[in-house]
């Protein structure tokens, strides 16, 4: 977008942007529709048919970006939609991928609560497939019957938008009294929700946006599943001090977004006679990483937002000589582990694997 251009529009700076063109074949927007589609609540759509918010959540988000909308409409021809966004000049991160490993399911029983029936039979059906067992509702009341039925239930699988009286939060609320040991993976495609505040998840909280592939929707399985196991082993075992082994005195960064196993997986490190810092993510992590010496990272693989692999492999630059255990319920991710020369600790874990674990890194460290 060149100066003369830019002159007209007061938010924008001339400079190179990336374009993105959307174009149908229909009828056209109006003149006196096209100056208004970006309104907030606007829309020409029937009572319940639309909330007319679509346009204007993306006129605030190229807006907030530093980008650029404009439409371009002829009747009887059709539409075109183009969005602008400043070209990002860094050079771009190299991820690190947690899905290289197999896919791995289980035999649990999971209740998958869906009230859209296409939606509902897919996650069924790759449920089905990874060689769990499966049952379905198709809104929060008929689940709760399928919970009071007896039917032994490991995870409640379930959509957070749900139609009726019943919402998805009390469903997982009243479904924990009837069924204790049960977990709870909710999915969405809003980011603002009954389970979302401040734009964060309640604590506790699991959520799977969709869409989602058949390979997220495993691993989240797994990673919520060996979460819960983590959470039940830990709360059954007795904080019992150990001697002096090779772990004692060690400083450990300990990365874990779950409130419970981070405060659980703290007691038992420092049971074993270490010092322990601690992040709920990889950004406060590798912060941590930079202000002080650290002897062994201990970090969960399934971190939000930036993964623990990736968390792995950044201090693994930053500090060539950290000792790394890595921790999570999916076992395939071991290669992944071993090119990070870290050792892999699987969920749950009890207080004598995550010592051996630790002084595994230690010693693999310590080899020429």
């Amino acid at each position: 977008m060149d100066d003369e251009y830019v002159r007209h529009h007061d938010d924008l700076i001339a400079g190179q942007y990336v374009m993105i063109a959307v174009t149908d074949t229909g009828i056209g927007i109006p003149s006196d529709i096209l100056e208004r589609v970006y309104e907030p609540f606007f829309t020409t759509k029937a009572e319940g048919k639309g909330t007319g918010l679509g346009l204007a959540m993306v006129y605030g988000f190229l807006k907030q970006s530093g980008g650029h909308v404009k439409i371009y409409s002829e009747i009887g021809a059709g539409t075109t939609v183009k969005l602008y966004f400043p070209r990002e000049m860094a050079i771009e991160d190299t991820l690190v991928s947690a899905t290289s490993g197999d896919i791995k399911g289980g035999e649990e029983t999971v209740l998958v609560v869906e009230d859209d029936d296409e939606v509902r039979e897919v996650a069924v059906s790759m449920l089905s497939d990874l060689g769990y067992r499966v049952v379905k509702a198709r809104d929060a009341v008929a689940a709760l019957a399928v919970v009071d039925s007896g039917i032994p239930i490991d995870l409640i699988f379930t959509d957070v938008m749900m139609p009726g009286t019943l919402r998805s939060p009390e469903l997982a609320r009243k479904a924990k009294e009837r069924l204790p040991n049960v977990a709870v993976l909710f999915t969405s495609g809003y980011t603002q929700n009954a389970i979302v505040h401040g734009g964060r998840l309640d604590p506790g909280v699991e959520l799977l946006a969709k869409p989602y592939t058949r390979e997220a929707l495993a691993r989240k399985i797994r990673h919520v599943l060996a979460n819960h196991a983590q959470r039940r082993l830990t709360a059954k075992q007795p904080r019992q001090p150990t001697g002096e082994d090779a772990v004692k005195g060690a400083t450990v960064l300990l990365v874990e977004d779950d409130e419970l196993i981070r405060l659980t997986a703290t007691e038992m490190l420092n049971d074993l006679g270490c010092k322990v810092m601690e992040a709920s993510s990889a950004e406060e992590g590798l912060k941590a990483l930079d202000e002080a010496a650290v002897d062994i990272l201990v970090t969960d693989v399934g971190l939000p937002g930036v993964s623990g692999l990736q968390l792995a492999k950044d201090a693994r630059s930053l500090r060539p000589d950290l000792c790394i255990v890595v921790a999570t319920g999916d076992s395939g991710i071991q290669s992944d582990a071993e090119l990070l020369d870290a050792v892999l600790v699987v969920k749950p874990y009890a207080p004598e694997t995550l010592r051996r674990s630790l002084e595994n890194a230690l010693q693999a460290k310590a080899r020429p």
